[in-house]
């Protein structure tokens, strides 16, 4: 016997942006509750090339961080409510702060994957950085031909699902900074 058919969803789009989400002190405040930078990690590249070069550092939730936490489920939740309705339970990991200095950059990727990254539905990135402090460092999608620069503005959030091809193209003067977090559930099915 035939299932039938699920709701459609009308307003689905590969990214959802918003600008303002956070403020020019909120974003310092960010950057400041990071720990030591370390270099950033890539789960399954196979050795073959590099796709990655950055530092890192990670912030966990606690009476110090809890508004960020809250701040960013509660984008995401909205931007889940009217664009992708997935079955989410909550954060899958802390939340990581990235740091590209000239010449840094992460290559396409996916941030859906096998063992404890399979759980992530929706990835979103927080723009830390204000634009006129650096230049590069765009963040591009890909769901079509052509790569799509998402917004810059400092404080702005980008959310997207797991499954959707992205990057950051390399900086080529200054800093660029970002909070980047990963929302989850049950598996795809």
């Amino acid at each position: 016997m035939a299932r039938p058919v699920q709701k459609r969803l009308d307003n689905w789009s590969p990214v959802a942006a918003g600008e303002g989400v956070f403020s020019a002190e909120d974003c310092a405040r960010i950057i400041a509750l990071g720990g030591p930078l370390k270099e950033g990690q890539v789960f399954d590249t196979g050795g073959h090339r590099r796709y990655r070069d950055s530092r890192v550092t990670w912030i966990r939730p606690g009476p110090e961080t809890e508004w960020v936490f809250q701040r960013t489920f509660d984008f995401v939740k909205q931007v889940n409510a009217q664009t992708y309705e997935m079955d989410l339970a909550g954060f899958t990991e802390p939340l990581q702060v990235a740091e590209y200095a000239e010449g840094q950059y992460y290559d396409w990727h996916l941030d859906l994957g096998g063992g404890r990254i399979s759980i992530r539905k929706l990835s979103f990135i927080v723009q830390l950085t204000d634009p006129a402090a650096y230049e590069g460092g765009e963040v591009e999608v890909l769901y079509a031909r052509e790569p799509e620069a998402m917004i810059k503005a400092q404080g702005a959030v980008i959310a997207f699902p797991t499954y959707i091809l992205h990057r950051v193209k390399a900086v080529t003067s200054g800093t660029r900074h970002s909070l980047v977090g990963w929302i989850g559930g049950p598996h795809f099915r």
